[in-house]
């Protein structure tokens, strides 16, 4: 199949194999495969989404597929790709994204800023600490079974209290909230994508103000 609909057992099948033979022979032999079982049909799937993320949410986005190739730069571990598949949509100018990961240990989508940037920090933390609105939607998508990676700092910077109300947002430097794919969810992955960014709308715009 050509599309984008069996996406996820064609891509876990190759990643599976991938895992067991992670070096440069091995994957430029079966390179073909890589580019029909994951390639071709992310890159359906990420046109699919901004076309619709365009019409019903009116969000002009660029799609991204995250390469499989490895930084092993600075990494004790050499293996030269990845074994998962990364893609997001990212929004105009703004530090914000859609994302979407898969592996055979999770399958995910999101809604954030990996990272802010330097000159959106201070904003953030004075817009947490003066009770913005988007503290409130952070507690909303956790009440519906959303999460977040732990924060960057241990202490919440001065001249902030540390038991502020909000301190776990006050210590971030980025902000990512995630919710897990069920096994249906990831059988009607554009419709189950699609319902995730409905629901993180409120949170999306208020992170962006957040940080504007």
């Amino acid at each position: 199949m050509d599309g984008f609909q069996d996406i996820l057992p064609r891509a876990l099948r190759f990643l599976d194999d991938l895992s067991a033979h992670n070096d440069r022979e091995w994957f430029n032999a079966n390179k073909s495969r890589y580019e029909a079982d994951i390639k071709r049909p992310a890159t359906l799937l990420l046109d699919e989404i901004k076309a619709r993320l365009k019409r019903e949410l009116k969000q002009d986005t660029r799609p991204k597929l995250y390469r499989i190739h490895r930084d092993v730069r600075f990494s004790k571990d050499k293996t030269p790709y990845n074994t998962h598949v990364h893609m997001q949509w990212s929004i105009g100018d703004v530090p914000v994204s859609y994302l979407f990961g898969a592996s055979r240990a999770y399958c995910q989508m999101g809604v954030g800023a990996m990272m802010f940037p330097k000159d959106a920090l201070t904003r953030w933390r004075e817009n947490i600490a003066e009770g913005h609105p988007v503290a409130a939607n952070v507690r909303k998508l956790k009440a519906g079974g959303w999460v977040s990676d732990e924060p960057a700092l241990k202490r919440v910077p001065s001249p902030y209290a540390q038991d502020h109300p909000d301190a776990d947002l006050l210590r971030r430097k980025g902000l990512v909230m995630w919710k897990h794919l069920d096994r249906q969810e990831q059988d009607r992955l554009p419709d189950a994508l699609m319902s995730g960014f409905q629901t993180a709308d409120a949170f999306r715009d208020t992170l962006v103000s957040a940080l504007s």
